[in-house]
């Protein structure tokens, strides 16, 4: 991503707005972790979605009625440099955004006056995400700034426009495929039987890393019956030869990340009936594949995949009826991707269009057997149907097994 891409999704953005209007968005401030520690600081996603700045209490306002597109940056506090790291420049955020006009904090109140009462309304994000940190970014209380002008949601326009994704986009979520499959492939070296979950989630994380990459979100690393759990993530179980292991995991690289799901024989071979049920979810996993393209939304793709699961769970011999198939399945076929790992959405019953990004994740759970298999992918809707952005990513179990052989007897 560079700063013409970024132009560009300002530009689209602002061909859902009015004439007349002034929008605002703030990339948010920190959260208190403890006495003297923060969370780590994750701008607003739909202000990095326009500017490319993660830089906390910065506010982009974007006047249509002048054409204007300001950044204001928290005003350099060389004391608290020496504490916290150096603040953003205004070179810097012209280098990353590509907007010209950047400017200090210290100028806000000025502009904000002077504009605030020449515009017909203000279209404000209200950040979904962290409703009691609405209004705040850099000390300025924004619900006190705006009370009494005619304010609205500007978050419906920005969901619109990120659903469809920029050419940049989803080469970024191509790479951070890349990126995760070889942080995968690194991962498997450290399970065996009697090792730890542990240790892969470690090693995933320190190959990401290497790569310049950040966890998408927490690793699941979930050996034996803790995969019939869907967001176990304290993986600190040892790893029984015989078991399975499930990972759903995936690597952010530059703000777009991967979403993969793998399940794999922890001594290299899977059972009979291993291969039974990770054979019935894989066929499901091609189904979805097959059936995904323009005009059939995500609702009707999980009634797709119910379907089919449910015959698997029959065949089995889990289930006698098809409507029993939430016992072993019991979650959505997928979701959208893109900045955030359940990224933003109109509705699941919405039609798929090309540029869509959506995961294709059928799983079992079988409890009673401590036997759980998911297989996820990442798909581009296209005009024709989809690609998949992490073909390289083994899943047939021959692969699987030939891989699993060649690390263990190197």
């Amino acid at each position: 991503m560079n700063s013409t891409t970024y132009r560009q999704l300002r530009d689209r953005f602002k061909t859902t707005l009015q004439d007349n209007e002034l929008v605002v968005l703030m990339s948010g401030t920190g959260i208190r972790k403890s006495a003297d520690a923060q969370y780590p600081f994750h701008a607003n996603r739909n202000f990095v979605y326009l500017t490319g700045i993660e830089e906390p209490e910065a506010i982009l306002m974007m006047n249509t009625k002048t054409d204007e597109e300001i950044l204001f940056l928290r005003d350099i506090d060389p004391f608290m440099e020496k504490w916290v790291g150096r603040f953003m420049t205004k070179e810097q955020a012209q280098e990353i955004s590509g907007i010209e006009d950047v400017r200090y904090f210290v100028d806000f109140e000025e502009y904000f006056e002077k504009n605030i009462e020449q515009v017909d309304t203000i279209g404000l994000d209200l950040d979904h995400d962290s409703p009691s940190d609405l209004f705040y970014g850099s000390g300025v209380n924004m619900q006190e700034e705006l009370e009494g002008f005619p304010v609205y949601d500007v978050f419906p326009k920005l969901v619109e426009c990120r659903t469809v994704k920029h050419e940049d986009e989803i080469e970024a979520i191509k790479h951070a495929a890349v990126v995760t499959n070889t942080a995968i492939e690194n991962m498997l070296k450290e399970m065996k039987p009697n090792g730890n979950e542990q240790d892969m989630a470690a090693r995933f994380l320190y190959e990401g890393q290497k790569r310049n990459g950040s966890l998408m979100f927490d690793t699941i690393v979930a050996g034996g019956a803790n995969a019939t759990v869907l967001h176990y993530i304290e993986n600190n179980q040892k790893l029984q030869d015989g078991d399975l292991v499930l990972v759903d995991l995936g690597i952010c690289v530059n703000h777009y990340g991967a979403d993969i799901s793998r399940t794999f024989p922890i001594n290299g071979q899977f059972t009979q009936r291993q291969k039974e049920v990770y054979s019935e979810v894989l066929n499901t996993f091609k189904y979805i594949n097959d059936s995904v393209k323009p005009g059939i939304s995500i609702l009707e793709l999980n009634n797709l995949a119910k379907v089919s699961l449910g015959e698997a769970c029959i065949r089995l011999g889990l289930i006698d009826d098809i409507k029993d198939v939430d016992q072993y399945y019991y979650h959505s076929i997928g979701h959208s991707l893109g900045l955030d790992t359940h990224d933003v959405w109109l509705d699941r019953e919405a039609p798929l269009v090309p540029g869509n990004v959506i995961t294709n994740e059928p799983g079992l759970y079988i409890a009673e057997e401590g036997i759980g298999v998911r297989l996820e992918t990442d798909l581009l809707v296209t005009k024709d149907g989809n690609d998949d952005l992490a073909p390289q990513i083994l899943i047939e179990i021959n692969d699987i097994e030939k891989l699993l052989y060649s690390m263990n007897n190197q």
